[in-house]
């Protein structure tokens, strides 16, 4: 369950800024379920596309937007809803050494990441299902071409079908990809296995390489040499 205050609010946001859900879940190119879902609650946006609404609802200062106490650690809590909503559930000493270390480890980094460029282009778009779940076959060898906000790095995007990346990927999300045919440990990509397609993360440990759900529920896709693997590329987060 995604924080309801910020579902409302983007709600709100979206409503005052004009815009239809269809406007909005058109320009990203997303389905409208998975839209819906985050302005009521059921599920929410990564980071980057939370920043994009932001900015399409022209909100200037979000943490005052969505959250006025800065006791309750505006910045984190905007960025991530499942992280804070534990924090919060913690002591106030214990809060209190989260945010230190947060504060410790931000000052001394010698990297800062940063997000991906996005832009609005022209970009593949396959909408045969690549399976979070058990696996669809993607057998659409003809992408669509689509004009829509996408990362630079990116070479292409597929449909998700189903709640194996729960909550990072949702049922009905367009990943974007970047085309490549390796791909280090804990990177989330798209492959095609005996002749089925897809969206898992990539474990090799200890020479045993496998494909591996976020949501618990589902069990790792365990590899041999007997099967045959494609590696299609990297899914950008």
């Amino acid at each position: 369950m995604a924080n309801m205050n910020i579902s409302q609010k983007l709600k709100e946001a979206r409503k005052a800024a004009g815009l239809t859900q269809q406007d909005v879940y058109d320009w990203l190119g997303i389905g409208q379920s998975t839209f819906s879902a985050w302005e009521t609650g059921k599920g929410e946006p990564s980071i980057e596309v939370f920043l994009k609404l932001c900015q399409k609802y022209e909100i200037k200062d979000i943490a005052a937007f969505f959250l006025p106490d800065p006791d309750t650690g505006a910045t984190a809590q905007m960025l991530e809803p499942v992280f804070v909503r534990k924090m919060l559930s913690l002591p106030k000493r214990s809060q209190d050494a989260v945010r230190n270390c947060l504060e410790f480890e931000y000052n001394n980094s010698p990297v800062k990441l940063k997000p991906s460029q996005w832009k609005r282009r022209r970009i593949p778009i396959y909408t045969q299902p690549a399976a979070a779940g058990r696996g669809n076959y993607m057998d659409d060898p003809d992408a669509e071409l689509r004009e829509m906000e996408a990362p630079e790095e990116a070479t292409f995007g597929v449909l998700i079908s189903g709640d194996s990346m729960e909550p990072v990927i949702h049922d009905g999300d367009i990943v974007f990809v970047h085309q490549q045919q390796e791909l280090n440990s804990g990177d989330i990509g798209i492959f095609t296995c005996n002749g089925e397609s897809f969206c898992k993360m990539w474990q090799n440990r200890n020479g045993m390489p496998r494909l591996v759900s976020m949501n618990k529920a589902y069990p790792p896709i365990f590899l041999t040499s007997a099967d045959r693997l494609i590696v299609h590329g990297r899914v950008l987060l």
